[in-house]
């Protein structure tokens, strides 16, 4: 995990500068994300190409494995940010092809994979990654992004260069970037989305899509997907247990390969499945020596008194673990407002809630207590059907189009199994069988009370961005088309930048068992009941664990997530004050997006405006100051 800086020229663009006006930039670009590398810093100029890159020393601790790093005759150079799981595997199949290793890093696994399989060697890959190679032989730039983007690949391109990095501050100190892309800032305060389009809230940056290479050859990029969800794929249920164990069976072993580490691996838990269900069977394996460690330390974040505080689950849990030792941290409002231009800043772009805050105290508190490495949750809920309020109206639909004689059983469950009236169903079941747009659009003006505090016409000119899904309505495949269009454009994506961004700041990596894509695959070709079916969410992995988790957490049908007590908070003198402030300030009185003086009366009157979303203007406020935004 690390790190990674680049500039590529084209049309002899800068040609005439010598080695050290490259690496002077190079410097300047590293030093902006030195939180995401503090082991070690590397720089590499030759025109056309420049790397730069940040260590954070994982596998192979060795001065070998620094980056960027050549192959034997320096033909290919290759900087890169991530993990490679499988890499003991490749090395051992590149070694039987020829192939020899001067290390035992990852790394030096993908120079040699380009070299055998050429760009088809990601689909070699299982892991999470953001890389660039440049082959001077060839004169070819290669760039890749992992299938689901847990790694982050931003760039900037125009005629003269190629700008790309982890982080867009760092592309920042090359290209002064002030305009904000008012799409994305409209999606994000109408609807709280952050979709995965390819752009960001900068104008003119982007990031390279999950899933894509980028390939430029004689200064002309390509764009190409390498992989795909296929969600028509179906398997039968007919033979359940066999489906059970190799669920269990591939669960086991992404967690085992997630372990792969020079360095201690640690544990995020809450009170819910998903972590539960990782932190077990890394107690179950630590048991059984397929894993090398003694103990393992499991992070939470609690809120005593709080009605989603998660303390007595983990506690729960945590006394059938042997192996799994705890600890326990609150973050407060005092800690929020105290850190939050920090916060702000190190996302680099407008977060959902402050979850993400929550999130990012406890990577702090990881890095106090030595920790590189952090195994999450991360992707159960979006492949397996964790987020049950916001599925049951497409399973519903769904079954009008397959099952239809079902319908009355399923909802009178759903109802009785999640505690839904039957009024919130029927607006579930409409809300599916409408355009995601109109839906969110619904959702924002009555609900939220949003909307209308934006300006008429920002509304206008942004309305049209929201891309709406590309799923067929009058089929039964609505469920798996919503959460293949969640995973890979909607809310997925705001996750996984929040969690890197978050992780990194305190050089620590974030690791997730369940996003590895062979999970991914198999998830998508069971039917959909094996996953919900009359109310129960993520069913088949509640069957699986059942008798190896406490029924706190197997019965706990409640999705909470890191959830903190931010209305609270915000009734404290402390926040008070500085939403004041923020409010009457001329930066927010200015800004044409919004009637300032609407939104004013709903902070003054918030317990009338219960569903505002109080945080999102805070943190667009907040954000446009941090990066000097002047388009709003």
């Amino acid at each position: 995990m690390c790190g990674i800086n680049g500039i590529l020229c084209f049309n002899n663009s800068f040609k005439n500068e010598d080695a050290s006006f490259f690496e002077s930039k190079m410097s300047v670009m590293n030093k902006e994300i030195a939180h995401r590398g503090p082991d070690g810093e590397g720089i590499f100029c030759s025109y056309p190409v420049s790397f730069g890159h940040k260590r954070l020393s994982i596998i192979d601790l060795s001065e070998n494995a620094s980056q960027p790093m050549f192959n034997d005759d320096r033909s290919v150079v290759i900087v890169f940010n991530g993990e490679i799981y499988n890499y003991i595997e490749l090395i051992s199949e590149l070694t039987s092809r020829g192939h020899k290793f001067r290390t035992q890093s990852d790394t030096e696994v993908i120079i040699h994979s380009y070299e055998e399989f050429g760009f088809d060697c990601v689909n070699r890959f299982n892991g999470m990654w953001a890389f660039a190679v440049y082959d001077f032989r060839k004169n070819i730039f290669f760039a890749s992004r992992d299938r689901f983007g847990v790694k982050p690949f931003y760039y900037y391109i125009d005629k003269e260069y190629l700008v790309f990095s982890s982080e867009i501050k760092s592309i920042l100190k090359i290209k002064d970037v002030r305009n904000a892309n008012r799409g994305k800032v409209f999606d994000y305060l109408a609807y709280g989305y952050k979709t995965g389009n390819g752009e960001t809230f900068f104008s003119g940056i982007n990031e390279l899509e999950p899933a894509h290479n980028l390939i430029i050859k004689d200064d002309v990029p390509k764009f190409e997907r390498y992989w795909d969800l296929n969600i028509s794929k179906r398997r039968s249920a007919d033979n359940i247990n066999e489906l059970y164990e190799e669920t269990d069976n591939l669960i086991k072993d992404a967690v085992k390969i997630r372990f792969r580490s020079d360095v201690p691996v640690s544990i995020l838990l809450s009170g819910g499945l998903d972590s539960g269900i990782i932190t077990k069977i890394t107690d179950e394996q630590i048991d059984s020596h397929e894993l090398k460690e003694k103990n393992v330390t499991a992070f939470s974040a609690v809120f005593p008194g709080f009605i989603d505080d998660e303390s007595v689950q983990v506690k729960e849990f945590l006394k059938t673990c042997r192996h799994i030792n705890s600890v326990l941290m609150s973050p407060d409002q005092d800690t929020l407002i105290g850190s939050i231009n920090n916060f702000v800043y190190g996302m680099g772009e407008p977060v959902f809630s402050t979850s993400s805050f929550a999130h990012y105290s406890l990577m702090k508190e990881m890095k106090r207590n030595n920790v590189k490495v952090v195994l999450n949750g991360q992707g159960a809920d979006e492949a397996w059907c964790g987020y049950g309020k916001y599925i049951i109206g497409y399973f519903i639909l769904d079954l009008l189009f397959s099952k239809p004689f079902e319908l009355p059983s399923q909802i009178f469950s759903i109802s009785r199994n999640m505690g839904l009236s039957y009024k919130y169903i029927f607006k579930q079941i409409i809300k599916s069988a409408v355009s995601r747009k109109l839906s969110s659009k619904i959702r924002s003006r009555y609900q939220e009370k949003i909307y209308d505090c934006l300006s008429d016409e920002f509304r206008q000119s942004e309305n049209n961005y929201l891309r709406n899904p590309e799923y067929g309505k009058l089929s039964s495949e609505n469920l798996s088309g919503f959460l293949k269009y969640n995973i890979q454009y909607l809310g997925f994506n705001q996750i996984l930048n929040y969690e890197d961004h978050s992780s990194m700041q305190s050089s620590v990596e974030m690791r997730s068992p369940f996003i590895d894509y062979r999970l991914m695959e198999l998830a998508f070709s069971l039917p959909p009941e094996t996953k919900f079916d009359h109310g129960i969410t993520k069913k088949i992995l509640r069957e699986i664990y059942k008798s190896k988790l406490p029924d706190s957490i197997i019965s706990n049908k409640k999705k909470i997530g890191f959830m903190t007590p931010f209305n609270d908070w915000m009734n404290k003198k402390v926040t008070e004050n500085f939403i004041r402030d923020l409010l009457n300030s001329d930066s927010f009185r200015s800004k044409s997006i919004w009637d300032a003086s609407k939104i004013k009366n709903i902070f003054e009157n918030k317990e009338k405006y219960t569903d505002f979303p109080f945080w999102r203007v805070i943190n667009l406020e907040l954000w446009s100051r941090a990066y000097g935004i002047n388009n709003l």
